[in-house]
C-alpha cells in the first residue's frame, strides 16, 4: 500500500503475543500486503488450539518471546490479491491453512487457504472451522472400509469431532471410544453407534482384554495427547492394521519396534503437514459442515475479546487446565 507520493505505507495492527510465561501481550504487528494470489483478512474470530496453549507456555515455540500466535480464523476479505477474481472485500471467509499469526486484526494467507461463508454470517465463534478440516484429513487418510472396527481414545474437542464423523460419514463398523473424562464420556454417547468406556474401569478393562483376544482393531485413532492414549492404540491395532496419530505429541515417545515391524502397522501421523495436499481439503469440509456432518460450533465452551486481559488469561488457563468444563476457547475481535 502506497500514500499519494508513492511512498509505501505500512500497516500496523494489534496482536496477540505471548510475552513471557504463561502471559500475553497486545503488540503492534506489521501486516502484510497480499501478493498475486494472496487476501487479506480483518481477523472476526481465531480459535485457541491446544497448540497455542503449549505456546502460552513456551513449548514448541517459534523464537524466542514475544511472539504472535493463532491459526484458526475467521474473517472479512479486506484486500485481495491480483490473481484473485473468485472473492472480494467484504466477503466472509473462514481459514484453515498459511499461516500460525492469525491471532492479529487482520492477517494474509493464500488464496486456497480460505473457503467463502455465508453473507449473512455473524456469529463469528461459530464457524472457526480449520479443526473441523483437521478431523475430516485424519479420517479420510486412515482408509476405513466397509466393516472395520475402529478404535478411537480419546473425546476432547477433536476426539468428539472425529466422532461425529466416524458416525455419520464412514462404513466402519463397529466403532469403540476410550475416554477418562466422565463429561465427555456422556456427551460422547450422543453418537449411537459408538461403546463408550472408561479405559480405567472394570468394563473398560474387560473390553480392552476382549479386543486384544479377537486380534485387535482394523483402525485405531489416538486423539487423547497422552502418551499412554498412543500406548493404547498401538496395543489395540491388529496385524497388518492401521494407526492413526491424530494427537500432537509434544515430547519423546517410544514404540516397540517389533511389534511395529513384524507386525505390519500402517502408522500415519496425520497432522496437516502429511498432506501435500491439504487444502483441498477445506472446501470439501465445509461441505460436509453444511451437510450437518460435523457441528464444531456446539463445542465452543468459552470466548472472550482480545483486548479483555483479565478475559484472556481466564480463557488461556482453562485451555492449558481444562477446568470449568473448557471444550474449546475462541478469542474474538469484535463485541458486536
Amino acid at each position: 500500500m502506497n500514500d499519494s507520493s508513492g511512498t509505501e505505507v505500512k500497516m500496523i495492527a494489534k496482536g496477540v503475543y505471548v510475552t513471557e510465561y504463561m502471559k500475553l501481550g497486545i503488540l503492534p504487528y506489521e501486516v502484510k500486503e497480499p501478493e498475486y494470489d494472496e487476501v487479506r483478512v480483518k481477523t472476526m474470530a481465531c480459535g485457541v488450539c491446544c497448540w497455542d496453549s503449549w505456546l502460552f507456555r513456551g513449548v514448541n515455540a517459534p523464537g524466542d518471546m514475544p511472539y504472535i500466535i493463532g491459526h484458526e480464523g475467521a474473517g472479512i476479505i479486506e484486500s485481495v490479491g491480483s490473481g484473485v477474481h473468485d472473492l472480494k472485500p467484504g466477503d466472509k471467509v473462514f481459514a484453515a491453512s498459511g499461516s500460525n499469526e492469525m491471532m492479529c486484526e487482520y492477517f494474509t494467507v493464500k488464496r486456497d487457504c480460505v473457503v467463502k461463508l455465508p453473507d449473512d454470517t455473524t456469529d463469528w465463534a461459530s464457524v472457526v472451522y480449520e479443526p473441523t478440516c483437521c478431523v475430516v484429513n485424519v479420517i479420510e487418510k486412515s482408509n476405513i472400509r466397509p466393516g472395520d472396527h475402529v478404535v478411537l481414545v480419546g473425546a476432547g474437542y477433536m476426539g468428539q469431532q472425529t466422532l461425529m464423523g466416524l458416525t455419520r460419514s464412514t462404513p466402519a463398523g463397529k466403532i469403540t471410544v476410550f475416554a477418562h473424562n466422565e463429561k465427555r464420556r456422556e456427551m460422547a454417547r450422543q453418537y449411537e453407534r459408538a461403546e463408550i468406556f472408561d479405559p480405567d474401569s472394570p468394563e473398560g478393562i474387560a473390553e480392552i482384554a476382549a479386543i486384544k483376544a479377537k486380534g485387535g482393531a482394523d483402525v485405531c485413532i489416538d486423539f487423547s495427547a497422552r502418551t499412554s492414549g498412543l500406548e493404547l492404540a498401538d496395543a489395540l491395532t491388529k496385524q497388518a492394521g492401521t494407526l492413526v496419530i491424530g494427537s500432537f505429541h509434544r515430547s519423546d515417545i517410544t514404540f516397540n519396534g517389533t511389534k511395529w515391524h513384524l507386525g505390519g502397522l500402517r502408522i500415519y501421523n496425520t497432522s496437516p503437514m502429511y498432506d501435500a495436499h491439504y487444502t483441498e481439503m477445506i472446501p470439501r469440509t465445509y461441505e460436509l459442515i453444511k451437510a450437518g456432518i460435523y457441528e464444531p460450533e456446539k463445542l465452543v465452551t468459552h470466548t472472550a475479546y482480545f483486548e479483555d486481559a483479565e478475559g484472556m488469561d481466564y480463557l488461556f488457563n482453562r485451555a492449558v487446565d481444562k477446568k470449568d468444563d473448557y471444550m474449546k476457547g475462541i478469542v474474538l475481535f469484535t463485541k458486536d
